[in-house]
Order: C-alpha cells, then structure tokens, then sequence
C-alpha cells in the first residue's frame, strides 16, 4: 500500500471513469482508516472531488518538485509509519502544502503541516526573529502526529480529527452540536452547512487522493514495477550545533550546494543556528553524515581528540570542567542531544587544544611554507601528514599548527 502512495507523486497520471465499485475491498478498507462507513463511497460530491483531482494529477502531476518529493516523502511515511496514524496521512501533507518547503498561505499557515503561528506554539514550535519551527520539517511532522493523536482521543474519529486539524476543535465542536451528530454524510453535507466550504472538501481531497492510490488501472499505465519499494528510509539526518553556527560553513564542510541544505533548514530565518541555545537540531542529507563526523569541527577547535572512559554518574558537565572544554563541543562531537546526556556511551571522544596533547611535536608553518615542504622537513610522507591532521586543506596558513607525530 505505501510503496504506491509514494509512485504517485512522481508521475503524471492519466485519466480514466470515476465510479466506485461499492464492494471494492481496497476503497473500503481505506476508508475504513479514516474511521469512513463503506457507504461514503456513494457520496456524489467525493466522485467530483477524486475526478478533479484525476484531471490535476493528469496535466501536472502531484508535486511541482521531484526533488522535493525524493527527500520529503519519504521522512514523513517514515515518521507516519512510527506512530498510530495511518499511512494514508501522507496525503494530508499534499493538500496543505503540496510539498512547497516555503509555502505560507493567506492567512499566515506556514510550512509542510501548515501551522498558523498560535497553534505551532501551543505544539511547542518555537517561532521568534531566528527561527520559525513550523518550517522545521521534522519537529512540524513530529507536532502535527501528536496534534491530530490528541484530536483522535478527543472526537474519536480520524476523519473528526482531520476535520479539527483544518477548521479547529471549537468549530468542529459547535458543528456537531448544532447537526446533533458526528456523522460524515450529515457534517459534509454542503445542503445543510454545518461546515464551512473549505472544510468539507479538505476532508473529500484527503480521502480521493488516498482512494486513488488503490486504483490499479489507474496506475497500471505508469512502468512503476522496477521502483517499487517497501521500506521508507528516512534520508534526513540530525546534527547538533552550537549557537551562531552558519549554514554556508556547513555547506562547505558537506562539499554540498549552500541551497540544498538551506531546503532542508527553512526554520533558520538568518541561515544561522540561534543564540542563547547550547545545542540546536540541524538537518543534513544522512548520505553526508559521515564525512559531516570526520570533518566538522567547532570554531575554536583545532581537530585533535583523546578517548575518555565513562565513568558511573559522570556527567558532560565534569567532562567539560575536567578538559577545560565547553560542553557543546562534547555533544557536538559525539552527536549528543539536551535530551540524550543521560545515556552516554562508554567511551566519549573530547575534542581538545593543544594544552592537552602530550609528547606531540607540533610544526607551526611559516609564510610560505607547503605540505610538501613540510614534509620534506620532517622526513615524513605527505599521507603521514594527512592522517594525523585529518581536517588540513591543501593551502597552509602562516601560524597554522600541524601535528607531526604522537
């Protein structure tokens, strides 16, 4: 079922008939995930929805962004398939954004989820002059799954909380009272208007793209075979930074165009992680979070690093009085969060300044001076030299410290 919700945002689709089998078991059972009687299918104004949406999928496709689609689709089926929602919810992503990482619609929702500024912090988005976390993809998805769990419990009811998610809990409340039930057929009925517009065919458009997704005549037209997948990997990593580290060092440092990871960082409004925060999520391709350990290092630091063995109750805190070096560079240099300090591993790497590195000859270059030539000097190779300083560029600065030997 997931692998071809995922196929049909890649490809324009062509149109065939509308008209729901009644007894189809695939159409049926997804309805069944939103908490939808069987009979829904007979809804007239769910034919018009899922016909115009056949049309806008044949002339334009799902997404405006194929890239978008590789990196985004598959965090969000990701993080989906870890909680209680059903795996059709992807679809609720497509209708509020469409995938636009920048999107911010007329009445001020911004990001994937489409929060408005009052309800992301009510979910515990922060958004101030540094960064917006409606436009965080991760920490969106994350709220959004634990707004609409909480809107389920509340209504009882996906296709409630859906409803709730678009119009809110206090309208959706007033509706159902003034209709004296909660049922699809009377709350989107547009005869009777318990709802507003928007509401009523953003539950139909959430319900006949996840319905279209079962249409196996629909899809046979697409050579899909050979892209089929099962397993949503999610391609996103997370890296903790310090405060007022800069999206273009980290573009470097990744060898990566500055644009790609700024579409992955949208949330930091000055392409800067924000003040006052001793470690703040960043997000990078997870194919780049190896070289991201091998070569990232904080401002201040020069590269070196000793193995510490944890002790019982010792603590980052210890650790950064004992070496004289701050805790973020600690947690930035083994990958630790604020909320995994707890569980440190047995062994921790501490980044450390020369003050710590014992019976290291140290060469400190001179104006001029290459890597070869330094190598020259000390008898060594110049694979030698790079080994021990691993974060060395090809073009020495003058008073730049090169480690020779241990």
């Amino acid at each position: 079922m997931k692998h071809l919700i995922v196929l049909i945002f890649l490809f324009p689709l062509s149109m065939y008939g509308i008209g729901f089998d009644p007894h189809d078991r695939e159409k049926i059972e997804v309805l069944s995930h939103f908490d939808i009687p069987a009979n829904y299918l007979n809804d007239p104004y769910l034919h018009d929805v899922y016909a115009q949406k056949k049309r806008e999928c044949a002339l334009n496709g799902f997404v405006e962004s194929s890239e978008n689609a590789d990196i985004f689709i598959p965090m969000l089926s990701s993080l989906i398939a870890q909680s209680d929602l059903p795996s059709e919810f992807l679809f609720v992503v497509l209708v509020e954004s469409q995938l636009r990482v920048e999107t911010t619609s007329s009445r001020g929702a911004a990001g994937l989820w489409q929060f408005m500024e009052s309800t992301g912090k009510l979910q515990g988005l922060r958004v101030n002059k540094f960064v917006d976390e409606r436009r965080d993809h991760i920490k969106s998805t994350r709220a959004a799954i634990a707004y609409l769990s909480t809107l389920k419990k509340e209504f009882g009811k996906w296709y409630l909380a859906l409803i709730a998610y678009n119009c809110g809990d206090g309208r959706l409340r007033r509706a159902i009272a003034k209709a004296g039930s909660s049922d699809i057929h009377i709350l989107t009925d547009p005869k009777r208007g318990f709802l507003p517009n928007e509401s009523r065919n953003y539950i139909r458009k959430i319900v006949a793209l996840s319905l279209l997704s079962t249409d196996e005549l629909f899809l046979s037209q697409i050579q899909y075979d050979s892209l089929l997948t099962t397993n949503q990997e999610n391609p996103i990593a997370t890296v903790y930074l310090p405060e007022g580290e800069n999206i273009d060092r980290i573009a470097a440092v990744l060898e990566m165009p500055k644009n790609n990871l700024v579409r992955l960082n949208t949330h930091l409004k000055k392409g800067v992680t924000p003040p006052n925060v001793q470690s703040y999520p960043v997000y990078i391709p997870k194919e780049k979070l190896d070289q991201f350990r091998q070569k990232f290092r904080t401002k201040e630091l020069k590269g070196y690093f000793l193995l510490h063995r944890v002790k019982s109750g010792e603590t980052l805190e210890q650790l950064s009085k004992r070496y004289n070096v701050p805790k973020t560079s600690i947690m930035m240099e083994n990958m630790i969060g604020e909320k995994e300090e707890k569980n440190l591993n047995r062994r921790v790497r501490i980044p450390i300044n020369k003050p710590f590195l014992k019976n290291t000859r140290l060469h400190t270059v001179k104006s001029g001076e290459t890597l070869v030539s330094v190598a020259q000097l000390y008898n060594v190779t110049l694979e030698q030299i790079k080994i021990k300083n691993p974060f060395l560029t090809n073009t020495l600065k003058e008073g730049e410290e090169i480690k020779i030997d241990d």
